[in-house]
């Protein structure tokens, strides 16, 4: 049975890759880890929603706003690991050529076939100004190891290897990345809303996608991924909705059915011609060429008074004015200060010393000009690391510490690289001292200073708080329980994920060569389902994303099951991940727990008690059979965590045969049936009454229809093409599950 979700994981559980095509967009991923990380994202969102629609109404869609231009300061961050993705600056500006000629509606393959394509009047520059007001190119470089940086933005913050972004209300940041992959998928780039956290804020690229000379990859080597992100950054939507016979927000562009592939110009759905040519279809570059009067108005909006974005449309950072002279009180460190606001030939001297919220780290090395031992020592006089070289610490080599304090861990390294011949001293090399923000402190030649202070920052973490929206000091959960907040309350369930298979792996990453995203009859419920087959250990398998179950009493695992030539005795198994270990804790045999050519409906439950529930648990679904021919098909996955009163079932694994073949009725706690339908639903939980509420959700959370269920039907008729939610209440709980609207 589902449970209760909140809204606006229900609006986006599905969007997130949405029919997989060539072009790989990963804003709707980013816009789901966003939301998990961030509980008030949604309503942030939807204020700017209603600001937008309100906007529109008193400006409508202006043809010019003539004398009105905005000019966007773009910064671009490279992260390389070669000469290849080390891109070159002609490759970044015409990268700025292009997204001002599509902007502009002055790109040469502008054409007239849609009266409403549009001069957004909006353009951009590469920034002339950095953050500290010195000069700067716009671009910054950094060389990094990583080469696949994923979609959870660990490309914009330095700790973990990426570059913090400039000031978002003054830069749009621009990061290019070597690759970007994502559940098995070639990432292309992706956006943040506006709405979302001003550490992430910007666009991502991925540097083969980015500009139209240099290293570009075709069909998408003429800029328009770019194009496509700020497109979502600036608050516009994919054109088909990101549902079928989606709502884009816009009322210019036609309804389309699905996301384009290739430059299909002719293709008609949702009763009307598809513009393949709009930048935020999935077409080819080569395809795209405009926005229309509607998606400006939507993105002037969020640049208007009182938009989101209103502070990086007055932003200064491309001026050619010289930028104010420094002051010694702008929190800043420019000018010739030796320190923020202190030091130079305009400000009081720097204080010496280390303040009171910081330990001073004295590292010493003896007997120069033959170092034979070294120590880090703090202020208080407690030795906290040392080393002799003897023998094990040959000419040439290199000594590493790791030193953590209260707020974060540093690294101390000795290189000898040089060597100074003598088999056990050290006196002709390096050291170097990093934190978690890079490098602090380096030297070389170690006799040349005996002894060195260092200012370590050692602040402790701010004490919990019952209103950080984090779980921390004693807390059972998040602000509740421990000894200072309220208790947390008893019962309920939360729906950690649910995966249909329809429009993507949903999270869960293939295993390989035995493990495949089928597509026919033997899917419990719509087109999709995953097929695993033979015994080739993880790549039989496939494993779900990392999910926090911290302060659950139970979780559910429950999913639906299809075998196909399983031979007596062959099995599958349902493996759980505590944070260091994975166990079997189910396992289905054949001729045993089930028969061939029936679909099964199967839950497990772990028990706190018994497992760990961890903070990276993951789950995992693994074949055991002979050969190739012997398959199991895995539909809609169903994790919920359950807590206090609602976890008193007794741990097991129930199985439930359901209906022999693709073609039978279905029985169980199945929620609705058909799940694609044009007329008429049926609800078939055992436990719904006559007096049970129900709501039918879009995917944007919102009701389009509500009321009391009669006799269990319900007419959907009238409403548009298009996959919806239907939430059933009843006296004890909500459940919730999908339909398609044909």
């Amino acid at each position: 049975m589902k449970k209760q979700i909140t809204l606006l994981l229900l609006s986006f559980l599905f969007v997130g890759t949405i029919f997989a095509q060539d072009r790989e967009c990963a804003t709707m991923d980013n816009l789901e880890h966003r939301q998990q990380l961030d509980p008030q994202l949604e309503q942030r969102m939807q204020e700017i929603e209603d600001f937008t629609r309100q906007r529109i109404q008193q400006n409508g869609t202006q043809e010019s706003i003539s004398g009105n231009v905005i000019t966007i300061p773009v910064v671009v961050h490279v992260l390389y690991t070669n000469s290849t993705n080390n891109i070159s600056v002609a490759q970044i500006q015409s990268q700025m050529d292009v997204i001002n000629e599509d902007f502009r509606r002055t790109n040469p393959d502008a054409d007239n076939r849609w009266s409403q394509a549009a001069d957004t009047e909006i353009q951009f520059c590469l920034a002339t100004v950095d953050p500290n007001g010195n000069a700067t190119t716009g671009i910054t470089r950094k060389s990094t190891t990583r080469v696949d940086w994923g979609t959870n933005d660990a490309m914009k913050s330095s700790s973990q290897g990426g570059v913090n972004p400039w000031n978002t209300s003054e830069y749009l940041n621009m990061w290019v990345v070597p690759q970007m992959t994502s559940g098995g998928r070639t990432i292309l780039g992706y956006a943040q809303f506006p709405g979302g956290s001003a550490a992430t804020d910007g666009v991502v690229m991925a540097y083969n996608y980015f500009g139209r000379v240099g290293n570009v990859s075709a069909p998408f080597d003429g800029g328009r991924t770019t194009t496509h992100e700020i497109g979502h950054y600036l608050n516009l939507r994919h054109i088909w909705g990101d549902a079928n016979c989606g709502n884009d927000f816009v009322s210019d562009t036609p309804t389309q059915q699905a996301p384009s592939s290739g430059c299909p110009t002719n293709n008609v759905s949702c009763g009307s011609t598809d513009m393949v040519e709009n930048y935020m279809d999935y077409s080819n570059d080569s395809c795209m060429n405009l926005f229309t009067q509607g998606q400006k108005a939507r993105m002037r909006a969020v640049l208007d008074v009182g938009g989101f974005r209103r502070s990086l449309a007055l932003s200064d950072k491309c001026g050619s004015t010289p930028p104010p002279p420094p002051t010694c009180n702008d929190g800043i460190q420019n000018g010739d200060e030796t320190g923020v606001d202190c030091g130079g030939s305009s400000c009081a001297p720097c204080q010496s010393g280390c303040s009171d919220n910081e330990v001073t780290l004295t590292i010493t090395f003896d007997n120069y000009p033959e170092e034979t031992s070294w120590s880090l020592v703090t202020d208080g006089g407690t030795t906290v690391a040392s080393d002799s070289y003897s023998t094990a610490n040959p000419d040439g080599s290199t000594v590493t510490e790791t030193l953590c304090l209260p707020n974060d861990c540093y690294t101390f390294v000795i290189n000898d690289a040089y060597g100074d011949g003598i088999c056990c001293s050290f006196g002709n090399g390096s050291y170097t001292l990093t934190g978690p923000d890079g490098q602090i402190k380096s030297g070389g030649s170690f006799g040349s200073s005996e002894t060195t202070d260092f200012c370590l920052g050692s602040t402790p973490p701010p004490a919990p708080t019952c209103d950080d929206g984090i779980q921390n000091g004693d807390e059972t959960g998040v602000d509740c329980g421990g000894s200072s907040c309220a208790p947390c309350q008893t019962g309920g369930t939360t729906l950690l994920h649910e995966g249909f298979f329809e429009t993507g792996l949903d999270g869960w990453q293939d295993g390989g060569s035995d493990c495949f995203r089928y597509s026919g009859s033997r899917s419990f419920e719509g087109s999709y389902s995953m097929r695993l087959r033979d015994n080739s250990g993880t790549a039989s398998a496939m494993t779900s994303e990392t999910f926090d179950l911290r302060g659950f009493d139970q979780v559910e695992f429950k999913f639906y099951f299809y075998p196909n030539s399983m031979e007596n005795g062959e099995d599958f198994w349902v493996r759980y991940y505590n944070g260091s270990s994975w166990s079997t804790v189910a396992t289905y045999a054949s001729g045993t727990n089930f028969n061939n050519g029936t679909f099964y409906s199967a839950t497990v439950t772990l028990n706190s008690s018994d497992v760990n529930f961890a903070s990276n648990a993951r789950f995992r679904v693994q074949c055991d059979a002979s050969a190739n021919a012997d398959q199991v098909y895995i539909d809609q996955v169903t994790i919920t965590g359950i807590s206090g009163a609602r976890a008193i079932r007794s741990a097991g694994n129930g199985i439930q045969a359901l209906r022999s073949g693709p073609q039978g009725s279905v029985s169980g706690d199945y929620l609705i049936t058909p799940t694609v339908t044009r007329g008429d639903i049926t609800v078939n939980l055992a436990s719904y009454n006559i007096n049970s509420s129900y709501r039918i959700l879009n995917l944007l959370g919102q009701t389009v229809k509500a009321g009391t269920l009669k006799d269990g039907r319900l007419n959907v008729a009238e409403l548009k093409s298009g996959v919806y939610m239907l939430e059933v209440s009843d006296e004890e709980e909500k459940i919730i599950q999908k339909f398609v609207k044909q």
